[in-house]
C-alpha cells in the first residue's frame, strides 16, 4: 500500500464508521492518535449500482483501513441507504435510524404566511388551490413563498418545496420509492442536488434540501405531508355548543343502534350559528345558518362522479354536485360526513377546513372544571420537565371532571400528573406502540388512539413534540370524558 495514503485520524468511531461534525465533541482525553490509511482502491456498489461516497461539499470520500478493518463514511452511506443519522453533541451519541433528535413539528403557518402562500398560487389559472407541507423537522422555518414561471416555490431554511403542474422528474433517470403515506415518488439528481418528486392530487410536488441538512428519509416524510392549505384559522371560530345543544345532538344520534356516539364540527365560519340538529331516516343533520353537516353510516358520494381531494389532516374526501349544490364527503372513524353550503355562502376551502374538525362530541363542558394550580404546584411541574434535556417546556392538563382533584406531579421516564380519578403522562415516548389500538378523533380534531395494557384503557395522542397518555385507573371517567379532558392539554404558563 502506498505510504502517501497514511494519515492521522481519531479512533472514536462507531462500528467502524465516521460521522462528519462529531469529532470536535471528543476533545481532550477521549482522543487517541493512530496511524491508518485512506484506501482509494475500494469501490462501492449499492443494489448493483456504482456508488461514490461524497461529503456535504461534494468531495469524494475514501474508506480508512486500520489493522485489517475497513472504516466507512457513515453519513454518506446513510444518505445512499436512505437511513437517517444524527449526532447529539450533548450526549456524544450518534443515532442511526430514528433518534430523539429527529423531531417533527407542525408547520403552523401564521396568517401572514398563509396569505403569502395563497397569493403565490392565485396567479395560476386552474391551479389556484394552495398546497404546502404540514410537517417540518424541528428547527426549520418557512422563509418565503414565491411564484415561478410554472409553479410555486416554498423556501424553508433547510428544504425547498416546489409545487407545479409539471413533472420535473420526467427527463431524469432515478429511483422509484414509496413514501410513508403510500404515495409513489421518484428520486433523481440535478446538478448534484437530490430531488424527490411525487404527485399530489392534480399537481407535482418536488422536495429537496439544497444545504444537505435533511437526509432522504426526512425529505420523504416532509413530502408525504404536503396537502391543500385551507383558509386561515382566523377565518374560523370554535363552535361553543350549549348544554341544550349537546343534549339535542346526543338524542339525535341515540336512536341509531351501533351508531350512538355523537359527532359534530368543532369549528365554523365566523358569523355562522347552529340552528338545530335533526335525525333523518339514515343519519343526523346538523343544520347551521350557512352550512349543513350530515353524519351517516352511508356514503352518499358513491353514486356520483366527483373530484377527490386530500384535506389538511391528510383525510381523503370527494367533491360532487347534487341538484346544483356542491357536496363534500369524507370518512371519519366508522361513519361518513357530508358537508354543504346550500346558500353558497361558504367556499370549498372553508368547508374543507370545517370538515377536518368533525369529531366525536365528548362530555358536555358542564361536566368539566378548570384545573387551577397553586404557585408551588406550578413550580413543581416546571421542575420535573426541567430534568429532561431538550424537553424542558412544561405542559399540563387544564381540564378535569368536576369531582376530580389534582394531587401531585411525579417524574421518571415521563412527567406524571396524578389526580384523584385520572393519571396524565407526558413523555417523549409513545406508550401505545406495540399494542393493538383503536383510532379516534378528539373533539378538537386531533387524532388519538385507545389501547389497553393491563386491563386499563389508555388514550394516547401527540401534541407538538411529545406524547400524552391519559387513563382512569378507578374507571371513574368515561372514554368520552377522557377525550374531552385531552383537548385541554396545553403549555403551562
Amino acid at each position: 500500500m502506498n505510504k502517501s495514503m497514511k494519515r492521522t485520524v481519531a479512533t472514536m468511531m462507531i462500528a467502524g464508521m465516521t460521522v462528519s461534525g462529531a469529532a470536535g465533541a471528543f476533545a481532550g482525553t477521549n482522543m487517541e492518535k493512530i496511524s491508518a490509511f485512506l484506501n482509494h482502491s475500494i469501490g462501492f456498489k449499492i443494489n448493483g449500482s456504482t456508488y461514490i461516497p461524497k461529503d456535504e461539499n461534494g468531495n469524494k470520500l475514501s474508506p480508512i483501513t486500520y489493522h485489517d478493518t475497513t472504516y466507512l463514511p457513515v453519513r454518506a452511506l446513510s444518505n445512499a441507504l436512505n437511513t437517517p443519522i444524527q449526532y447529539d453533541s450533548k450526549t456524544n451519541t450518534i443515532y442511526i435510524g430514528t433518534s430523539t433528535t429527529d423531531q417533527w413539528v407542525l408547520t403552523n403557518y401564521t396568517a401572514a404566511q398563509l396569505d403569502q402562500i395563497v397569493k403565490a398560487f392565485a396567479g395560476f389559472d386552474g391551479f389556484e388551490d394552495a398546497y404546502a407541507p404540514q410537517m417540518m423537522i424541528k428547527g426549520d422555518a418557512l422563509q418565503k413563498a414565491a411564484a415561478t414561471s410554472d409553479g410555486v416555490n416554498l423556501l424553508f431554511a433547510n428544504m425547498t418545496v416546489n409545487v407545479s403542474p409539471r413533472d420535473y422528474s420526467h427527463n431524469y433517470d432515478g429511483t422509484n420509492v414509496t413514501l410513508p403515506n403510500g404515495a409513489k415518488a421518484k428520486w433523481y439528481n440535478v446538478n448534484g442536488t437530490d430531488m424527490l418528486t411525487v404527485k399530489v392530487d392534480d399537481r407535482y410536488v418536488t422536495v429537496s434540501s439544497p444545504n444537505g441538512k435533511l437526509n432522504k428519509s426526512q425529505v420523504e416524510k416532509a413530502a408525504a405531508s404536503v396537502t391543500k392549505v385551507g383558509v386561515a384559522q382566523t377565518d374560523l371560530v370554535k363552535v361553543l355548543y350549549t348544554a341544550a345543544q349537546l343534549d339535542e345532538l346526543k338524542k339525535a344520534f341515540a336512536g341509531f343502534a351501533g351508531f350512538e356516539a355523537a359527532y359534530a364540527p368543532q369549528m365554523m365560519a365566523k358569523g355562522d350559528v347552529l340552528k338545530k340538529t335533526a335525525a333523518t331516516e339514515d343519519g343526523v343533520n346538523i343544520i347551521f345558518e350557512n352550512m349543513t353537516v350530515n353524519v351517516s353510516p352511508r356514503d352518499y358520494s358513491s353514486k356520483y362522479e366527483g373530484t377527490k381531494v386530500t384535506l389538511s389532516n391528510d383525510a381523503k374526501a370527494k367533491w360532487y354536485t347534487v341538484n346544483g349544490t356542491d357536496m363534500l364527503t369524507l370518512k371519519v372513524d366508522d361513519r361518513y360526513v357530508t358537508l354543504s353550503s346550500p346558500n353558497a355562502n361558504l367556499t370549498h376551502a372553508r368547508l374543507e377546513k370545517v370538515a377536518v374538525t368533525v369529531a366525536k362530541v365528548g362530555a358536555a363542558q358542564s361536566d368539566l372544571a378548570k384545573v387551577t394550580y397553586t404557585t408551588a404546584q406550578t413550580n413543581a411541574i416546571k421542575d420535573e420537565f426541567a430534568k429532561f434535556d431538550g424537553f424542558e417546556t412544561a405542559y399540563a392538563p387544564t381540564l378535569m371532571t368536576k369531582n376530580d382533584a389534582f394531587q401531585k406531579v411525579a417524574g421518571g421516564d415521563s412527567v406524571n400528573f396524578l389526580f384523584k380519578h385520572m393519571n396524565v403522562q407526558i413523555s417523549p415516548r409513545d406508550y401505545s406502540v406495540g399494542y393493538d389500538s383503536t383510532a379516534v378523533t378528539l373533539p378538537n380534531g386531533v387524532k388519538a388512539k385507545w389501547f389497553t395494557p393491563s386491563k386499563t384503557a389508555m388514550l394516547s395522542f401527540q401534541i407538538d413534540d411529545r406524547y400524552v397518555t391519559i387513563s382512569s385507573a378507578d374507571n371513574s371517567l368515561t372514554k368520552a370524558q377522557i377525550e374531552q379532558v385531552a383537548t385541554g392539554i396545553a403549555r403551562l404558563k
